[in-house]
């Protein structure tokens, strides 16, 4: 519990195993002067360390919960978890073993075998009350030992030396013994049984042990079996040459290797003398075939007591085992009489071969000739002798026919055969000697069984592992034996416990077909603790009746011998990946595309400067092509560097594209941003994550501002906690929200970063990467999350103390278009407001701080880059690169000189791929993505296209440009973004509006578009949406000419759109004064027009020269702007249109679909 302490932020799982036995309290403990012992499971997992401790989580485990389900118990039943056990054979086919449990041994009684695996030895019970009713005054359990010690002595004796003593043993008793001595002599390498006698009396057990070891070794039988003695409370001792025995049967153990379990038994013949009070769950060698609990009598009728005594031989067997039950030969009638033979028909071999065999049926020589001194004469038979059985003789439990014959007059063959079928299945033990006759002659002792746990000379291969076989008392046989049909024990009746009390005796009975849930909520309602059990003072609240449970306890039930353990421990190893998981992250690992054809930076710049100088800068010619991974698979943007490359290069890798983008995993760093599953104490303020359950104090705003754009008024709102509020001017009367603070350019504040942060989510309220407090060293910052209107609820609820900017509810169904859009418009709108404020306070316009950041919700790690200088002239120069926070970067980039004169800048993406190269220029002139700083004063102008869904960032980017503002990225900085797979961009489920039938083949991307007017299946999804994704598939449609001819590309004036990575754009801006590219002698393959404004006009369109078939695309938002653009731009000089190329995206006219003509160049 020290180390539970000292190590708040390591989880502690204790495991409470077998956690029904011995639940005393400690208080009921001192008062009886128990043993030290006595409430040692009370005194740890209920002391006030362990209940307190946030970072322990407590599990018990039991077969035998009921004394944990009380009225006070202490283990919510949400926090239970139970076993899953399959009913059938059917729905365990993919299973190679089936659990035999208490249930089936039960069932089995049905089976209509002569040698049940549930059986009752009437004998022993008549000499026990004969000795009962003649020593009144002694112990039941005395008794019963000494006559069960006194039975396996003449027992042992009678098979060897004196049979005259065999009358004195009964027949089940003889038969066990029979078996455990004969079976080391039927196999070459001398393996053997297992038999259990369970002895709770420690005392008792030891002179159990004593009284059989002094007959055995008077026998000369010490090297044919062993005898140990189980008790829990020392280890397992085995004779030297038994060991020795065991290490040749293992082979390659170690010299000083001994048995420390009994399952390193395997194979041994031997009894386990098994003792103490409790049997503690273990697990016993398949050898193990005779569990003797004749000891267990009616002292032990309680539901726990009796079920964990046969839980001592629960185990899995081989699906043939319960298979073939159901076809069980009853062997009853004429074969009854055909099989207690006498010893004169010896050499008749009694196996009826025409009748199928089933795995329980028994195949039985019955000789008495053939136990001679209990040595097996099998040996003596020649081979020669042997012939073919019949074919058909086979066994169910691994259809392998038998090889060897038998031939019908030997003895020995009877025996030879018996080896040989060892696998078919449970023999009949003691089917000859059930009724032994008082005029049996010395040789009519019982059969030996064979036993398919191992494999037999001449019977190589899987053996059907079989149920061990179970002697009971006649107390428990008569409860286990009277089996009703259903899931349930009959034993399951009884009090479940001694520690607990019915709390009436007016109650329902279990339900014969229960669930181990419904038991627990049935013993939680009907079973109290009594004053000694430690759950005794953990009483319901008397007011109120609620049950104090502990929050961090689980129990975990299942059947004996099912395999909890190992459940367990595989919980623990999920427990412990799933929390190095929460260590790591998958980031994206792509290097960048399109190297071959980007524009060079001519202008030197010297390497190690921390910030670009704006002369030199501005010099650089801008790199039109886009270099994110992300837009592989997206069109080229036309450059003349592009139409000088070889055509066949860029086929090549456009078309290895991998679909699966590559990640790789990355350890946190202290520098990370988070999602909510991450808690830790610096934090737990900043995600407010109060035990409070109702919303903590956060206001809503309305703030309205008019949007030139959208040609109307907007109303955004912020939702803004109290401890937030700071942040914003509100009006004097503390009610309306006038504006969001702006920082002056002049200011210097190390612990600080002046620009506000705009993240927009969108379906990720749960995995979107929104806690910034360790990217941000903790200090204070002015962050808003983005939301739609309808997923503020949910974002509201995950991050309480987060400022929201909640968007109208006319952007619901919009694209990150919108949300950037609208960042933009607000911003500018906001600065213009502070500048007003601050003006007044006699501060000049243009020092209010222009800049705000926009960072996706996947943003996790920030990196910093140096080139190690090359140690030779072989060796490439290195790049070392090391994690720093994002407070760290935006002070750094906003440290730039002469800040005021860019309009973008941002940082490079991480990859593992960085080479010196990548960096050998600090800063690049080029596309910036994911997370920049944006000076909305420089860019009023230019506005991102709030209709987009994809590529909006590279529209805004080449919009920037051509309006002659710089863009300057830091190459020494890199993000890493973290593969989140939910929300996000994610494409909506396109469905028909109106759904006809439930399975309907998936809508093609050809299908986005329609002709206006006909019959075509409408779909539910915004218009914007399918034209985008229509036209990045078909570019083979609408522009035939473009395709792989990137020397001549389409010609998309005002507007970037991805129309298929086989096809190359050519981005042209309308507006005057504006920077293009180059275009001089191309001849365009073809034209996109897409919503374009006043001014696009005819003589613009003239300046360009087209390919002679080439086709033209022209979009707008209906079909009278349609019409009225081709007039305006005269564009039928030129193109020659049909009526059937016009086409509109595939909505209702309630969802205002976009229209678009198609044509060709004449």
């Amino acid at each position: 519990m020290r180390k539970v302490k000292q190590n708040p932020y390591t989880l502690f799982v204790l495991v409470h195993d077998n956690c029904h036995v011995e639940l005393t309290s400690v208080i009921s403990g001192n008062l009886s002067h128990g043993e030290p012992s006595h409430g040692l499971a009370d005194r740890v997992i209920n002391c006030r360390e362990v209940l307190e401790a946030f970072n322990l989580l407590v599990l018990q485990v039991s077969s035998f919960p009921y004394t944990l389900q009380t009225q006070q118990s202490r283990v919510s039943s949400s926090n239970e978890v139970h076993w899953v056990q399959l009913d059938n054979t059917e729905d365990m086919s993919c299973e190679e073993k089936l659990y035999f449990g208490l249930n089936e041994y039960s069932k089995s009684l049905q089976w209509g075998i002569t040698s049940p695996l549930l059986r009752c030895d009437e004998t022993f019970e008549k000499m026990v009350n004969t000795l009962l009713e003649r020593y009144p005054r002694l112990h039941s359990m005395v008794v019963r030992c000494y006559l069960l010690i006194q039975q396996y002595s003449e027992a042992l004796m009678a098979l060897t030396t004196m049979a005259s003593l065999r009358d004195h043993s009964t027949p089940e008793t003889l038969s066990i013994m029979d078996d455990l001595i004969t079976s080391p002599g039927k196999n070459k390498s001398g393996r053997g049984h297992m038999l259990i006698i369970r002895v709770p009396s420690v005392q008792l057990a030891m002179l159990a042990k004593e009284r059989l070891q002094e007959v055995r070794d008077k026998l000369g039988l010490q090297y044919r079996f062993e005898i140990i003695l189980g008790n829990p409370a020392s280890e397992v001792s085995v004779a030297a040459h038994f060991v020795a025995r065991l290490k040749t049967w293992r082979g390659n153990e170690p010299e000083e290797w001994v048995p420390r379990t009994y399952q390193d038994l395997e194979g041994l013949p031997c009894i386990v003398i098994l003792t103490g009070k409790d049997p503690l769950g273990e697990t016993f060698p398949r050898s193990l075939k005779y569990c003797d609990l004749r000891l267990i009598d009616s002292s032990y009728l309680t539901r726990t007591a009796l079920e964990q005594e046969v839980g001592l031989a629960c185990c899995y067997v081989s699906k043939e085992v319960i298979r073939g039950s159901t076809v069980a030969l009853d062997l009853s009638g004429k074969e009854q009489e055909r099989v207690t033979v006498s010893e004169n028909d010896s050499d008749e071999l009694l196996i009826d071969l025409e009748r199928p065999q089933s795995n329980s049926s028994a195949v039985t020589g019955t000789s008495g000739s053939i136990m001679e001194n209990g040595v097996s004469s099998s040996s003596t038979v020649d081979k020669s002798q042997k012939q073919p059985l019949t074919p058909g003789f086979q066994s169910p439990a691994n259809s392998m026919g038998l090889e060897e014959g038998v031939s019908t007059g030997t003895v020995g063959a009877a025996e030879t055969l018996k080896q040989e079928c060892d696998s078919l299945g449970p023999q009949m033990a003691s089917s000859t000697t059930s009724k032994p006759s008082s005029s049996s002659s010395s040789s009519s002792g019982p059969q030996a069984v064979p036993w398919p746990g191992r494999p037999v000379q001449g019977c190589r291969g899987p053996h059907a592992a079989l149920p061990p076989v179970v002697i009971l008392s006649k107390a428990a046989y008569s409860l286990l034996g009277s089996q009703r049909g259903g899931k349930l024990p009959s034993s399951s009746s009884l009090l479940p416990h001694a520690d607990v009390a019915w709390v009436s005796s007016l109650r329902p009975l279990l339900h014969k077909d229960m669930s181990s849930e419904e038991q627990s909520l049935y013993y939680r309602q009907w079973t109290s603790a009594r004053q000694h059990h430690a759950d005794y003072n953990n009483q319901p609240d008397p007011n109120t009746g609620t049950q104090a449970y502990h929050p961090r306890r689980l129990l975990l039930t299942g059947p004996p011998q099912v395999g909890k353990t190992g459940s367990y421990l595989q919980f623990l190893r999920i427990l412990f990946r799933m929390l190095i998981r929460l260590l790591e992250v998958d980031v994206y690992d792509e290097g960048e595309i399109n190297t071959d054809h980007s524009e060079g930076s001519e202008v030197s710049q010297s390497e190690g400067e921390p910030w670009p100088d704006i002369e030199s800068f501005s010099k650089m010619p801008f790199d039109i092509s886009v270099h994110d991974p992300k837009y592989s698979l997206m069109s080229l943007v036309y450059t003349e560097k592009l139409a000088a490359l070889k055509q066949e290069a860029i086929k090549e890798s456009k078309a290895e594209e991998p679909r699966k983008r590559e990640t790789v995993s990355m350890m946190l760093t202290k520098y990370s941003a988070y999602n909510t599953f991450h808690h830790c104490e610096q934090c737990h303020q900043y995600m407010d994550l109060a035990s409070t359950s109702q919303m903590p104090d956060s206001t809503l705003h309305a703030f309205t501002f008019s949007s030139s754009m959208l040609g109307e008024e907007v109303q955004l709102y912020f939702i803004i906690p109290k401890s937030k509020e700071s942040y914003f001017v509100f009006s004097k009367q503390g009610k309306h929200l006038e504006s969001m603070r702006l920082p002056l350019v002049s200011d210097k504040n190390l612990n600080a970063v002046k620009s506000p942060i705009f993240t927009p989510s969108s379906g990720r309220h749960e995995h979107g990467l929104l806690n910034l407090f360790h990217a941000m060293e903790g200090i204070s910052h002015l962050h808003l999350l983005v939301v739609k209107e309808y997923e503020m609820p949910l974002y509201r609820k995950y991050w309480p103390n987060h400022i929201m900017l909640v968007l109208p509810g006319m952007f619901n169904n919009a694209g990150v278009g919108a949300a950037r859009f609208l960042i933009k418009e607000l911003s500018y709108h906001n600065l213009e407001l502070e500048r007003n404020r601050l003006e007044e306070l006699g501060i000049k316009r243009q020092c209010v701080w222009p800049f705000i950041v926009v960072m996706d919700d996947s943003c996790v790690l920030w990196n910093i880059h140096s080139i190690q200088e090359q140690s030779s002239q072989l060796i490439e120069a290195g790049v070392s690169g090391k994690n720093v926070s994002l407070k760290s970067v935006l002070q750094h980039i906003e440290a730039t000189p002469k800040i005021i004169h860019y309009a973008i800048l941002g940082i490079q993406k991480w990859s593992s791929k960085l080479t010196s190269q990548s960096l050998k220029a600090p800063f690049s002139r080029c596309h910036v993505h994911d997370f920049i700083l944006l000076n909305i004063d420089l860019t009023q102008n230019v506005q991102y296209d709030f209709n987009r869904y994809f590529c909006e960032d590279v529209d805004f980017n080449l919009r920037t440009n051509s309006s002659g503002l710089l863009i300057c990225r830091f190459n020494n900085f890199s993000l890493m973004k973290k593969h989140v797979q939910v929300g996000g961009q994610r494409d909506f489920i396109i469905k028909p509006k109106i759904m006809v039938s439930e399975s309907l083949a998936p809508i093609l991307p050809l299908q986005y578009v329609c002709a206006p007017d006909s019959e075509h299946t409408l779909l539910a999804a915004p218009a914007q949406f399918l034209l985008e994704k229509f036209l990045q598939h078909a570019s083979h449609k609408l522009f035939p000419k473009a395709i792989h001819n990137f020397k001549s590309p389409v010609l998309a004036v005002d507007c970037y759109l991805n129309i298929g990575p086989e096809v190359a754009i050519c981005y042209i801006s309308s507006r005057p004064h504006s920077i293009n590219v180059n275009c001089e002698g191309v001849f365009f393959s073809g034209l996109l027009l897409y919503l374009c404004d006043s001014f696009v006009g005819a003589d613009l369109l003239k300046k360009f020269k087209f390919l002679k078939g080439a086709t033209l695309c022209v979009i707008c938002q209906d079909r009278s702007s349609l019409r009225q653009t081709i007039v305006r731009l005269e564009l039928e000089d030129e193109w020659q249109f049909r009526l059937r190329d016009e086409f509109q995206t595939a909505n209702s006219s309630d969802d205002k679909p976009l229209y678009f003509l198609t044509g060709r160049h004449v």
